[in-house]
């Protein structure tokens, strides 16, 4: 064999894996292309919401900032994260991706504790944070008792008091509403009192609470309250030791 055939075999053979490289290339460049159309699909829209850990906020009010028909593939959940604890009532949201078109969003709310009053009526949550009036456009508020008696300077909105009285007033609630107590229902008024909180039920008896008091304690007066309820009372104090005072 000549030069010029082995040249012409060595070229065309070059032409061949050439092609063959080429034809791998596009077969590959096929598949991601349909992988790609395939997770682009309506398949992976987001279409269906879990929500959990609200009962302030609706699950629908939730839902209006998320980003429903969008793919999953494209929502930033850590964007999304954010996004949500800007919400006035949501202190905190986990959100996670359940393939193929879902999202679980457990969020942390800022639950409201009680009214400050002594001047604009200002809502506080648990933790002595500022919260907006009405949690949405409905206009809906919320039947909480009034602190009432206790000047203080007034923080903005979704900031946090520091003052001692003013957070020990908000714990007590946050903790009576945490536990369901029946009377906290009762329950229309506080006064910050040296070393105690006063509370005045709708009936106009006084209960008289540490400032620091323990959920036991709590659990404990529901229960004098309910054995005390059918004699009446005036007075009850849970700032002895080991016992409910009923007067």
């Amino acid at each position: 064999m000549n030069n010029d055939s082995t040249a012409k075999l060595g070229f065309f053979a070059r032409i061949g894996r050439g092609f063959s490289i080429l034809l791998i290339l596009g077969v590959f460049a096929a598949i991601a292309l349909a992988v790609v159309l395939y997770l682009r699909g309506e398949r992976f829209d987001l279409r269906r919401t879990a929500i959990e850990g609200n009962a302030v906020v609706s699950d629908e009010e939730i839902k209006k900032l998320l980003p429903l028909g969008e793919n999953l593939f494209d929502i930033d959940t850590d964007e999304l994260e954010t996004e949500l604890g800007q919400h006035p009532y949501l202190s905190a949201a986990v959100v996670e991706k359940q393939y193929p078109d879902k999202l679980l969003v457990v969020v942390s709310e800022r639950t409201p504790a009680l009214w400050l009053a002594e001047g604009p009526l200002q809502l506080l949550a648990g933790d002595g944070t500022a919260l907006p009036k009405q949690l949405d456009e409905s206009g809906g508020g919320f039947d909480l008792p009034v602190l009432t008696g206790y000047e203080i300077e007034r923080v903005a909105p979704l900031e946090r008091y520091d003052d001692p009285a003013i957070l020990a007033a908000c714990r007590l609630c946050s903790e009576m509403q945490h536990q369901a107590l029946p009377f906290f229902d009762e329950l229309v008024e506080l006064q910050i009192r040296r070393n105690h909180l006063r509370g005045v039920l709708a009936s106009g008896a006084v209960i008289r609470f540490a400032e620091q008091t323990d959920p036991a304690v709590l659990t404990a007066l529901q229960a004098a309250y309910n054995r005390e309820l059918n004699e009446g009372f005036n007075e009850m104090d849970t700032r002895y030791a080991g016992q409910i005072v009923a007067r």
